[in-house]
C-alpha cells in the first residue's frame, strides 16, 4: 500500500517547486517539440533523396526516369512517396510501420548479393499490386481523376477503354502495371505452381476420369525417368492404376494425320490442344492405338482418334472440374471487361476463340498460366461445345 500511495503522489500530487501552469507549459513545449520533429522524419523519410540512399532502389529511380511520370511537357511529376505512401494519414501510418521491415532487410543485407533485388521483385510487386487493387489505385487517383478527364481529347481507342473505366471506378493499376516501372519476370518455376491441394484427388479409381490443373509432364516409365511431352491444364484423362512413383493414365484424343503428329486435341478438328509430345518420342514410333480416322471438309486434313497410357506424378489431379472452372469464368469476367464488355463465352467457335482471346490477353494481368486456363475454358464452352460434364 505504501508503494501505491508513493506512486499516486508522484503522479498526481503538484509539485511544491514547480507550479501547475509551468508543468502544463513544459508539457506542451515537449509535446508540440515531438509533433514537429515526428512529421519532419514523416517527411524526410518521404523523400525521394532518402528512399535512393538506399541502393536498391536507384535501380528502381533510373527506371522511373524513362518514363512521363519523371519528366514531361507539363512539367508535373510523381516520386516514389506520390505512388507508394498512402496520402491519408492513418493509412500512410500503417504503410510507414510496415515499411520498417524493407528497411531492415536493407540493412541487414538481404539484398547484399548480385541479383538478389532483382529475384525478390517479382513478389514485391504482388504485394504492391495488390495494395493498389485493394485500395482503388488511390495513390493514382489523387492526380487522375476520372471526373476530370477531357475523354473527347483522347483516341477512340483510350476513350472506349477510358470511359467504361470510369463507369465503375476501375482500380488504375487493373490495366496499367509496368507504367512507371518494369514489369518483373516470375521467377523459375513460378508458372507451375498454380496447383490447388483442395482440388487433388487422394483417392484415384480405374476407369474414372480426372483432370489436369495446370501443365502437367507426361513420362514414359513409372521411374519419370523418360520425359515423352506434357498435357495442358484442365485435360480430361483416364486413371488405370497408381506405380510405386507415378500414376498411370489413358488418353484419349485427335491428332493430325502428318508429319510427326505430336500435338493431339481434345477433339475432332478443334484447335484445344491436350498434349504436346516431344518429337524424339514420336521419332522412336511409340505404341499407340487409332481408333477412328475422319477427314475434315474444311481442310482436307485426316485426323485420328488415338488411344495411349503414359505415366504422371503423383498428386497432380483434380476429380471435379467445376471449380476450375468456376475460377476460369471469374477470371474472364474480372479480367476481360476491363476495357469493354466482354463477349458472350458461345459467341465465337472453339477455333475464333484462340485469335480473340490472344488479342485481349494482352491488355490484362493475367499470367500465362492462368491464360491457359481460361482460354480453354472458353473453347470448351463455346458455340460448338459439346453438352458433356467434361465441358
Amino acid at each position: 500500500m505504501k508503494i501505491f500511495h508513493s506512486l499516486k503522489n508522484f503522479f498526481f500530487k503538484p509539485s511544491k517547486k514547480l507550479g501547475l501552469g509551468v508543468l502544463l507549459l513544459l508539457g506542451i513545449i515537449i509535446g508540440i517539440i515531438a509533433k514537429v520533429s515526428f512529421n519532419a522524419a514523416l517527411e524526410h523519410s518521404s523523400t525521394e533523396e532518402f528512399c535512393v540512399s538506399c541502393h536498391t532502389m536507384v535501380e528502381m529511380q533510373t527506371e522511373l526516369k524513362q518514363t512521363p511520370h519523371w519528366k514531361n511537357q507539363f512539367g508535373v511529376t510523381a516520386g516514389c512517396a506520390d505512388c507508394h505512401l498512402p496520402h491519408d494519414t492513418i493509412p500512410k501510418y500503417v504503410r510507414k510501420v510496415q515499411a520498417l521491415k524493407e528497411v531492415y532487410d536493407e540493412v541487414t543485407g538481404r539484398f547484399s548479393e548480385p541479383g538478389s533485388f532483382t529475384a525478390a521483385r517479382y513478389e514485391m510487386a504482388k504485394k504492391e499490386w495488390a495494395r493498389m487493387q485493394a485500395n482503388g489505385s488511390a495513390e493514382c487517383k489523387a492526380c487522375h481523376r476520372y471526373e476530370r478527364m477531357d475523354f473527347d481529347k483522347m483516341s477512340p481507342k483510350a476513350q472506349k477503354a477510358m470511359r467504361a473505366a470510369a463507369a465503375k471506378d476501375q482500380s488504375c493499376i487493373d490495366c496499367h502495371k509496368g507504367i512507371a516501372h518494369h514489369i518483373p519476370k516470375a521467377p523459375e518455376g513460378e508458372e507451375n505452381s498454380g496447383i490447388d491441394a483442395s482440388l487433388v484427388a487422394s483417392d484415384l479409381t480405374a476407369g474414372k476420369v480426372y483432370y489436369t490443373q495446370i501443365q502437367t509432364p507426361i513420362f514414359a516409365d513409372d521411374a519419370m525417368k523418360q520425359e515423352i511431352g506434357y498435357l495442358e491444364s484442365v485435360v480430361p484423362v483416364t486413371f488405370v492404376k497408381a506405380g510405386q512413383n507415378a500414376d498411370l493414365v489413358e488418353l484419349n484424343m485427335w491428332r493430325k494425320h502428318k508429319g510427326f503428329g505430336r500435338i493431339w486435341y481434345n477433339d475432332f478438328a478443334k484447335s484445344i490442344v491436350d498434349a504436346v509430345l516431344t518429337k524424339k518420342f514420336m521419332e522412336s514410333n511409340p505404341k499407340f492405338d487409332v481408333l477412328e480416322t475422319k477427314q475434315d471438309q474444311l481442310t482436307s486434313i485426316t485426323w485420328q482418334k488415338v488411344k495411349m497410357q503414359v505415366w504422371v506424378k503423383k498428386g497432380q489431379l483434380a476429380s471435379d472440374v467445376a471449380p476450375i472452372w468456376a475460377n476460369a469464368k471469374e477470371m474472364f469476367n474480372t479480367q476481360c471487361s476491363v476495357c469493354h464488355k466482354q463477349p458472350d463465352v458461345k459467341h465465337f467457335d472453339s477455333n475464333t476463340w484462340v485469335g480473340v482471346f490472344n488479342g485481349m490477353k494482352g491488355f490484362t494481368s493475367l499470367t500465362p498460366a492462368q491464360a491457359k486456363v481460361v482460354l480453354r475454358y472458353l473453347q470448351t464452352h463455346a458455340s460448338d461445345a459439346q453438352p458433356t460434364e467434361s465441358k
